[in-house]
């Protein structure tokens, strides 16, 4: 039969078929005196069992292996093995698509709700239309400014996000801030849009109000820092938010604000505490 008969006749195509004769899986006919190809039955029932074996989740080159094994006929643990080890990766594909398929669910349930189709934690989106909309509402002269650093802010924030990098106990802090602490975010913003035009000593105070707002929620600011990752993850977090810190914000004014931040956090045993282990002792810098 010529090779298109027999791929039909498998339910395959003779693309397929030419591939299983450059892996060596299906044996070449000898070449007639007319210079065509003729397979035989032998042919046909080797091509059926690469499909069947393929169907059920092998690979080709277990189906090589498994193929070598038994025309051998001494190895039938060996195709065990093979088949074993074909069966553990099929579940690890299942394993990884129902992991998909629940953060298909999360997505669906997070745009169904209204939020955007964005890895930011949803209570995070919120907070940020939240005090955008309160900035808009300022009579502030760096309203526009304050706006883009909010931007500039947020993109860092779904950066890491991406990187799976927020904790859940992110959303829980900002559950847990009042209308008039929002007011207050709005305003910050605003500040440190006009830091250029304060100076230092602007800054320093600013880094003051910040660290205020984030000791009168103590526990909750330092729930973030303990679920932190520790070791080398925790490491190359702190690098990825000093590297962003340093594109978001590049003005020399804004390290001297997010130094003096650092600097209230460190002088505090319990945040110096949190913020060392998860950088593993490792000097930090934003």
């Amino acid at each position: 039969m010529r090779v298109k008969e027999m791929a039909d006749l498998a339910g395959t195509t003779t693309r397929a078929v030419r591939h299983y004769h450059r892996l060596g899986l299906l044996p070449v006919p000898p070449t007639t005196g007319r210079g065509r190809r003729d397979y035989g039955i032998e042919h046909l029932a080797r091509l059926l069992r690469i499909r069947w074996l393929a169907d059920r989740g092998l690979s080709l080159t277990q189906v090589a292996q498994i193929l070598a094994a038994d025309a051998r006929g001494t190895d039938r643990e060996a195709i065990l093995q093979d088949l074993r080890s074909a069966r553990e990766n099929i579940e690890e594909r299942q394993r990884a698509l129902r992991e998909q398929a629940d953060r298909v669910d999360e997505l669906i349930a997070r745009v169904a709700g209204g939020g955007p189709p964005s890895p930011l934690p949803i209570a995070l989106t919120y907070f940020y239309d939240d005090v955008a909309r309160r900035i808009r509402g300022l009579e502030a002269p760096a309203r526009d400014r304050a706006l883009q650093v909010l931007t500039g802010e947020r993109r860092l924030m779904m950066t890491l996000a991406a990187r799976e990098m927020i904790p859940a106990s992110a959303s829980r802090f900002i559950a847990e801030l009042d209308a008039a602490e929002r007011d207050a975010c709005a305003q910050q913003i605003c500040a440190f849009a006009e830091l250029e035009q304060t100076g230092d000593a602007g800054a320093v105070e600013l880094a003051q109000e910040s660290w205020t707002l984030a000791l009168r929620h103590k526990q909750s600011s330092l729930a973030i820092l303990n679920d932190l990752p520790e070791g080398e993850l925790g490491r190359a977090l702190w690098d990825l938010a000093g590297v962003l810190s340093t594109i978001s914000y590049p003005l020399k004014i804004h390290r001297v604000f997010t130094g003096a931040l650092l600097d209230l956090m460190l002088a505090d045993p319990d945040f110096a505490a949190a913020i060392h282990r998860s950088a593993g002792g490792r000097r930090v810098s934003l």
